[in-house]
């Protein structure tokens, strides 16, 4: 970090960047049974034998409620024709009229989809099911969809939303308050640069192992979510730590090289022990034997590993040695502060002159101090 900077941000920088490459290939998935319970417990022997017997969606099947909206009693004579339009969806098994109301004005059709519900498929088949379940209504009725295919699918959005609004307003309201503590523009930008990479690297090689090395379908849906608030914060934190550590160092008259070796040779321990720690903590739930809990144990603890073993003690250091004073502007925090005239001795007397060979080695042994 010292002497070769530029290699180490460089090295550090492009672990983080090709782990990060991993996302693209990023899914989510809804299935938490799968994985999550044992083949031989009698719910999921239920479930097999179901998609055995009739189809992957019979387990739970898709409702399509047509609703009157005058409140006069819906004619029988479409649901035939309406049946048969949301049978003829692509990624439909059947579907029927299966009750009405004792009123008449709202019908039941149960549609059974060849998908088990929490698949991607299934998903993109109820959206189809919604399409021709609205615009195929009868004249004077309404149709809503429901079911868990339905509810994952607004799931899936209401959390797609989330994540376009949730992480950039958390993102920019972080960067506020490092700019307030550091009392600057520019390392901030960095800061949260390094720490953006962080979580990509995480969700990359979470997607790389558990989605093409051990052929998950996805990845639980909220683990974004997870990671972000584990490995932001944390992230975060151990980069203030690194570089308020960098400030202290360079007010004592060092210059920005020499203080980001100092700042790792002494919080460097304790970032290191604190990651450890608490990686070690999450990667326990590894030993589960729960598909869920081992994606989110191995998640969690691999970007705090990151976030403390990467990011804070080479990435961030590396990048202010490099941009030098620059880093602090504009409030030039990291300059060396002049030691108040008398400090240590008392004041001077009016007209005494002070020592001009004491105040020199006193400002030697200050900008020579550790």
């Amino acid at each position: 970090v010292r002497r070769r900077p530029a290699l180490t941000a460089a090295v550090s920088g492009l672990v983080l960047i090709v782990l990060s490459l991993g996302t693209i290939g990023y899914k989510a998935t809804f299935d938490l049974a799968s994985g999550s319970m044992p083949k031989t417990k009698e719910s999921m022997v239920v479930q097999d034998e179901m998609q055995k017997a009739y189809s992957a969606g019979a387990a739970a099947p898709t409702d399509v409620y047509l609703t009157s909206t005058d409140g006069k009693a819906l004619d029988k004579s479409a649901f035939d024709a309406y049946a048969k339009r949301l049978g003829a969806v692509d990624g439909v098994a059947t579907a029927r009229m299966t009750q009405l109301n004792k009123d008449g004005t709202t019908a039941d059709f149960t549609v059974t989809l060849n998908y088990e519900a929490s698949t991607d498929k299934a998903i993109e088949a109820v959206g189809k099911v919604r399409d021709v379940a609205h615009s195929g209504a009868p004249e004077g009725t309404e149709a809503l969809v429901g079911g868990m295919s339905s509810i994952y699918k607004d799931i899936n959005a209401a959390v797609n939303h989330d994540y376009r609004t949730v992480f950039p307003v958390a993102a920019v309201l972080i960067m506020v308050i490092l700019g307030l503590l550091l009392r600057s523009v520019v390392a901030p930008w960095y800061l949260m640069a390094s720490v953006g990479l962080g979580f990509g690297a995480t969700l990359g090689a979470t997607v790389w192992i558990f989605q093409d090395g051990q052929g998950h379908s996805g990845l639980m849906f909220m683990l974004p979510v997870i990671m972000y608030l584990f490995v932001v914060a944390i992230g975060t934190d151990y980069n203030i730590l690194m570089i308020a550590r960098l400030r202290e160092e360079a007010r004592e008259g060092r210059e920005p090289r020499e203080a980001a070796g100092m700042a790792l040779r002494h919080a460097g321990p304790t970032v290191a022990a604190a990651g450890f720690i608490l990686a070690a903590t999450f990667a326990t739930m590894m030993l589960a034997g729960n598909s869920l809990l081992t994606e989110m144990g191995f998640a969690v603890s691999f970007g705090i590993a990151v976030a403390a073993f990467v990011m804070a003690m080479f990435f961030t250091p590396s990048l202010t040695a490099l941009i030098g004073h620059a880093a602090w502007w504009p409030g030039h925090g990291d300059r060396a502060q002049e030691p108040a005239l008398g400090t240590g001795g008392g004041s001077l007397a009016s007209g005494q002159v002070p020592d001009q060979g004491r105040d020199t080695v006193s400002q030697d042994s200050l900008g020579g101090r550790e």
